[in-house]
């Protein structure tokens, strides 16, 4: 009876722990499955776990939860390191338990305790996001750049598509330069690290390519740290050499780009990627470079639309060309399939929007009441993308229908100007006269 007693009593231990998970929207892991109890004794450093052993471990464990959700760090430390004393390797006890310790020492400002119970924990889950951040950021400042790098790079693998962490890596490599140039000015290992950040830097412009901050350091690094005369000669020689080396085309292009020698960088980013025509990095620094030239931009966008097909960011970039060649038809298209890979993009409206302004700008006469009708559906689709800035702009600016256009002009009910024509009536968005219409 005395037995069954005790299984009960851990069971309903265990149920409690269950009940109290961290708090709502935290991603952590949960004190919540401590190991299923066995009548079976565990030996841990010659001590035996008992039952009551086990039951006090669930218990504690849900009043460290408890206090954890609470904010009580001290509490919690003391549930926790009695949790520690009666099992100090984690034969039964979560551990997770670990990693909330040096959360609580970190709160309360006991930044070695903290680090220490941090990179145990590392040890034993390598792979957890939560300590490898609170490692990179305690490194970093702390300014342990090579153990920084370490954990970014862990964090990297485990996420791959965070580009943040090619600027932070790059920034890291940066500092790194940094010091070895304080220590040694010719330290050949300065250029190999050099060539790494601007690797990094280059990952996260491809999708960020108007950071101010790193255009400025990653042309800082190439005149600071390498000799751009010398590398230069370099790659033109080895060009020469292997006129198939699309990499080094692709670095020499860079450094023509960065120097405003756009014709000579284009030139080379072509026939990389006449090398390589699935290079979708090369493809993307074309789209950039021809920027002005909007045949060119349309091309490569389509091109780079074949090999990232759900990325509705290149639809939305060719709806803008479109626009600007007055092909208003192709361009809402292009909002329409960007909307349809990404139902949630605001932008996609913003840009399908700013089609039918343009569209009345093309137009080239005095605003009309067919042309409010026509910024009305351009005010429904403002509506749609949340920027009420601009809907309260073109109310006050009169180019939308007041009362009194309507009752001037009551007869007309859509727009059937000439430049006009591209407009279907049966267009969803067309809706949006009507709907503006009844608010007056």
């Amino acid at each position: 009876m005395k037995k069954i007693i005790a299984v009960l009593s851990i069971t309903l231990a265990m149920t409690f722990l269950i009940n109290c998970g961290p708090s709502t929207g935290v991603k952590e892991d949960k004190v919540v499955e401590t190991k299923k109890v066995e009548q079976v004794t565990t030996v841990v450093d010659n001590k035996i776990l008992t039952d009551k052993d086990k039951m006090n471990i669930a218990k504690y464990s849900s009043y460290s939860q408890a206090k954890k959700k609470q904010k009580k760090w001290r509490e919690m430390l003391g549930y926790i390191n009695n949790i520690f004393e009666i099992d100090p390797n984690f034969t039964y006890a979560k551990d997770i338990l670990l990693y909330w310790r040096g959360t609580g020492y970190e709160e309360l400002g006991i930044a070695d305790s903290a680090l220490t119970d941090y990179e145990r924990f590392l040890e034993l889950r390598p792979d957890h996001e939560g300590v490898l951040t609170k490692l990179d950021y305690i490194y970093v400042t702390s300014d342990e750049l090579e153990k920084a790098i370490e954990m970014a790079l862990k964090l990297s693998e485990i996420k791959p598509d965070d580009n943040d962490l090619n600027k932070k890596l790059g920034k890291y490599y940066f500092k790194t330069i940094q010091k070895l140039k304080e220590e040694n000015d010719e330290d050949p290992e300065i250029e190999e690290i050099a060539e790494i950040t601007i690797e990094y830097f280059e990952k996260y412009l491809e999708i960020n390519p108007d950071d101010e901050e790193i255009n400025n350091l990653s042309t800082q690094l190439t005149a600071l740290f390498m000799d751009k005369d010398v590398l230069i000669e370099k790659y033109q020689a080895n060009i020469e050499t292997h006129p198939e080396d699309y990499k080094t085309m692709t670095k020499l292009a860079d450094i023509y780009y960065k120097d405003g020698m756009n014709a000579e960088a284009a030139k080379l980013y072509e026939k990389a990627h006449i090398a390589d025509p699935k290079n979708l990095k090369i493809i993307k620094k074309l789209i950039r470079i021809n920027k002005n030239n909007i045949s060119k931009a349309i091309t490569y966008n389509k091109k780079a639309i074949e090999l990232e097909s759900e990325n509705e960011n290149y639809n939305l970039s060719l709806a803008k060309l479109y626009k600007e060649k007055k092909q208003f038809s192709k361009a809402r298209t292009e909002c329409k399939k960007a909307l349809k890979k990404n139902k949630n993009n605001k932008n996609a409206y913003k840009i399908w929007a700013q089609v039918y302004t343009a569209a009345v700008v093309a137009c080239e006469t005095s605003i009309k009441y067919q042309d409010k009708l026509v910024f009305t559906i351009a005010y429904g689709l403002f509506e749609k993308s949340g920027d009420t800035r601009r809907m309260h702009s073109m109310k006050e600016g009169g180019q939308v229908p007041s009362k009194m256009d309507y009752f001037q002009n009551k007869s007309t009910d859509k727009p059937t100007r000439r430049c006009y024509r591209w407009i279907n009536m049966e267009w969803e968005e067309a809706k949006f006269i009507d709907k503006f219409i009844k608010t007056l």
